[in-house]
């Protein structure tokens, strides 16, 4: 299980990092020299223009140890915000020995479970923290609101089915052990974590065989996904008309699809936008409502379409909005740079969590 102890980087892996600093510094250099003259797709602001040069030069020649090196735990990244944020952290070890980090009272009726993005392979960054942190705290305005972040175990160290199988055990431990209703859990999930989640969903509706049912005495209040990768393995056809305004590269996809996968076919649980409609059916009887969200500039807004219509054609009441410009989970990469005004995809995501909280 995820812990609190940085993974281990060998000698040769560190002493690769210095041209690996070069050539994102290169990159940043290029893209600062060249933007103003290139009528090519761009970031939403000049800051994260820049910085989204440098995280593709990153993300496309670093190996998944030393991005996890970088990253760290999302346990040590939770217990850091939490000394940063001032509030005492409180973690649910459940039975299977999965983690489960608190941003709330667990006493809250009202709760969000939520799978943090990274591909299957990076932590949660604190950009994930601090914007379900201000979330939680907007909703909890009227009513207590409580969000659980589980620290699911991260590829390659666990492969398919492993993490959805920690997704299902949280679900059961909220409805089970923490005794919470359906209809005031919101299941939620951005990039990996929005395949975890429709793995769930995709659990509830057919069983997988190798782990426990979720058994609902009435559906979930709701499920919302933020820049689901409903597409492990394959590209859009969109990357690289959003290359430049996306941070996203066609090699870490790949190198996450695989480690995530570990071999293992694609199927309706790991991938699915495969899933054809009638996958879909009865839909309406395990969640309420569901909202998705995708950035009109990220590399995966195809495939993001393309969930959505399925969804659609099996529930009645989902929603789809697509914040023009925006990058891959643009709210949290905002709150990891500082920005404080709130993203117009925030703002549409708490109206929508607040009416069913």
């Amino acid at each position: 299980m995820a812990s609190t102890r940085i993974p281990e980087l060998a000698f040769m892996g560190k002493l690769m990092l210095i041209p690996h600093t070069g050539r994102v510094l290169f990159s940043v250099i290029s893209r600062l020299l060249t933007a103003p003259f290139t009528s090519g797709a761009k970031a939403n602001t000049f800051l994260k223009d820049l910085i989204f040069a440098a995280l593709r030069a990153n993300l496309s020649y670093v190996t998944a140890s030393q991005e996890q090196w970088l990253n760290g735990t999302t346990e040590s990244i939770y217990l850091d915000f939490a000394k940063e944020a001032q509030f005492q952290p409180d973690t649910d070890v459940l039975p299977s020995g999965l983690k489960a980090h608190w941003l709330g009272t667990k006493s809250a009726e009202k709760v969000i479970l939520y799978f943090h993005g990274g591909g299957y392979v990076l932590a949660a960054m604190p950009g994930h923290f601090q914007w379900l942190f201000d979330l939680q705290n907007d909703l909890s305005k009227d009513h207590a609101v409580s969000t659980v972040v589980p620290s699911y175990t991260l590829a390659p160290h666990a492969h398919y089915p492993e993490q959805m199988k920690q997704g299902v055990q949280s679900l059961n431990w909220l409805l089970n052990d923490l005794k919470k209703k359906p209809s005031d859990i919101i299941l939620a999930g951005d990039s990996a974590g929005g395949n975890m989640a429709l793995a769930v969903l995709s659990h509830l509706l057919h069983p997988h065989p190798d782990m426990p049912e979720i058994k609902l005495s009435e559906p979930l209040a709701g499920v919302l996904l933020i820049s689901p990768w409903c597409n492990p393995g394959a590209a859009d056809d969109v990357l690289h008309r959003n290359q430049g305004s996306d941070y996203v590269t066609q090699a870490a996809a790949d190198r996450w699809s695989s480690l995530f996968l570990g071999g293992k076919p694609a199927d309706n649980y790991n991938v699915p936008l495969h899933a054809d409609s009638n996958w879909f059916s009865g839909l309406d009887t395990k969640a309420k409502d569901i909202f998705v969200w995708g950035g009109g500039g990220e590399v995966m807004i195809d495939s993001i379409e393309g969930i959505t219509k399925k969804l659609k054609q099996a529930h009645p009441r989902v929603e789809y909005f697509v914040e023009p410009g925006a990058s891959h989970e643009d709210m949290v990469i905002n709150k990891l740079l500082g920005y404080k005004d709130k993203s117009e995809g925030t703002k549409v995501i708490e109206s929508w969590l607040a009416q069913r909280l």
